[in-house]
């Protein structure tokens, strides 16, 4: 008897466990799915390295080393896998407790080669508007107390030269950048007056439906939090995007601010972060207009106006704050209304030409409140000057330079794209865009450069090479039928281990004097 009992009491028990352990998990997964809904209606809550084609790179740090900012709650992770050049610094230990921490405290220096990329493969692809951050903050790490000056590149066109007023003075250069090819490369130019060097670099994804102008590359000039209470850049987590507001006052103009949430439950394409929509200036007196001007310094350039609102004060049904936007003189918008709690964008549709940005905010007769502006951005646009290498030539050279490891035995200078600007191509190759565009490669010496294995048909994919020295290197195998590179004229290839017959083709362009063929086979 007393077994049946224990028999039975233990199959209860087990029961029971089952149940208990199925209604946990109904329950967790209820709660957890509770939680999620909740966490994606909070703004700017998710990990930024989990918004797609984001990336936090602190420059100097070691390469195994990984960290989660306290401040920011930004994922960074060493440079090491995005440039093959440069040394690690860290700033002046003198100047430690002057300084922000985290990406400042150490830096990569350039002091070799004129040109030095870093290579960023971006997870979106081209085509897609990017906001791309570079940081630099001198700390005298080199120990010389001199301020260097250099200049930043994206791709093959001008970004912006990079000064400091002191050894802990913060430069931020901003672009928001449509890049039409997979591999975005940021580079730091020796324009012989200092090193190069660079603290950090941050690539955010955008949503393509904001920021929408003809223009692939835009300079930021000014974001401002306008009317902020903290006094305080706001970003990252507030600002799901990372973009960084910094705080500003119009003159004659009253503070406004509201404890409520904006777009709680409408996003717009522009993400505006709840902190800063929540504050705003208005007028001073109700009959009054907002005036404000501004000069980017640029005044041959264009430049594009983003200008967000929403109303966070709750007006009566009798009140209404309308009102018109002129710049330097030309209607920007009229009737603006803002909705209340909700933010919305006036940008300029077409670039205003000069450096000079005059606004003015006019009340319209019927409404009963004065103008209003919760923040604004500023871009100034950066013309594209110069068009990247032909990229059936990039895919071929990229080939020829893995396949070799061409990186240490040319001196680590095979970086950011190999024709563009043509004064830093890379060594050994000349390009050419005389009937070319984009340009393309037309000459390449690799002789004497440590080569081994066979000819890879790579360098059959250089269409327009007229020159191609393979001289002295330890190639083997069969001649590969250099005859198909129509404008090719001369070709050296003695000093070698190559083997077997030439093609018929190439021997014919010997024999005729259209191309110089140099060879030994064995």
């Amino acid at each position: 008897m007393d077994g049946k009992w224990r028999c039975h009491w233990s199959w209860i028990f087990t029961l029971w466990c089952v149940l208990a352990y199925t209604i946990s998990q109904i329950s967790g997964k209820s709660i957890l799915a509770t939680e999620n809904n909740s966490m994606h209606h909070k703004q700017g809550r998710r990990k930024l390295d989990d918004v797609s084609g984001s990336i936090s790179i602190d420059c100097g740090i070691p390469e195994e080393v990984a960290y989660t900012d306290e401040k920011t709650q930004i994922h960074y992770t060493s440079d090491a896998q995005f440039i093959g050049t440069g040394t690690r610094k860290n700033i002046s230990l003198k100047l430690t407790s002057e300084i922000p921490q985290g990406v400042f405290t150490t830096v990569r220096s350039f002091p070799e080669d004129k040109r030095n990329c870093y290579t960023l493969r971006h997870p979106e692809g081209g085509n897609t508007i990017y906001l791309i951050r570079a940081s630099f903050m001198y700390g005298n790490y080199d120990d010389l107390n001199m301020l260097p000056q250099f200049d930043l590149y994206v791709g093959v066109n001008f970004w912006d030269s990079v000064k400091f007023e002191n050894a802990t003075h913060v430069v931020i250069k901003e672009i928001l950048h449509v890049p039409s090819l997979d591999e975005l490369y940021i580079c730091l130019l020796n324009t012989d007056m200092g090193t190069p060097f660079i603290s950090a670099l941050e690539v955010r994804h955008f949503d393509h439906s904001s920021y929408r102008t003809d223009s692939k590359l835009l300079s930021l000039y000014r974001r401002f939090d306008i009317g902020s209470t903290t006094n305080e850049i706001v970003r990252f987590e507030e600002d799901t995007y990372d973009r960084m507001w910094y705080p500003y006052n119009l003159p004659d103009s009253t503070p406004l601010s509201t404890s409520f949430s904006i777009d709680s439950l409408n996003h717009t394409a522009y993400h505006l972060p709840p902190a800063v929509m929540k504050t705003a200036v208005r007028a001073t007196n109700e009959n009054d207009s907002l005036e404000f001007d501004f000069d980017t310094g640029h005044p041959t350039s264009d430049s594009y106006v983003y200008m967000h609102f929403a109303e966070i004060e709750d007006l009566k049904e009798n009140e209404s704050r309308v009102f018109d936007i002129t710049l330097n003189g030309q209607i920007l918008s009229e009737s603006v209304s803002p909705k209340y709690l909700l933010s919305t964008t006036i940008e300029s549709k077409q670039a205003i030409r000069g450096s000079k940005l005059k606004f003015s905010m006019y009340k319209k007769p019927n409404s009963t409140h004065p103008p209003i502006l919760n923040a604004m951005e500023i871009y100034v646009v950066k013309e594209f000057l110069q068009s990247p290498t032909d990229q059936e030539d990039v895919k071929a050279i990229m080939s020829i330079k893995s396949f070799y490891k061409l990186m240490s035995s040319l001196g680590k200078s095979w970086q950011g794209d190999p024709c563009a600007p043509l004064k830093y191509s890379w060594n050994g190759i000349n390009c050419s865009n005389n009937g070319y565009n984009p340009p393309a490669i037309t000459a390449l010496n690799l002789a004497s450069s440590g080569l081994d294995g066979p000819i890879i048909d790579s360098f059959l994919e250089l269409k327009f090479l007229e020159f191609l020295d393979l001289s002295n290197n330890s190639l083997t195998g069969p001649l590969p039928d250099f005859s198909k590179l129509q404008y090719l004229k001369t070709l050296n290839l003695s000093g070698n281990r190559l083997s077997g017959e030439i093609p018929p083709l190439l021997l014919e362009r010997s024999n005729n004097g259209s191309l110089m063929l140099r060879f030994v086979l064995v």
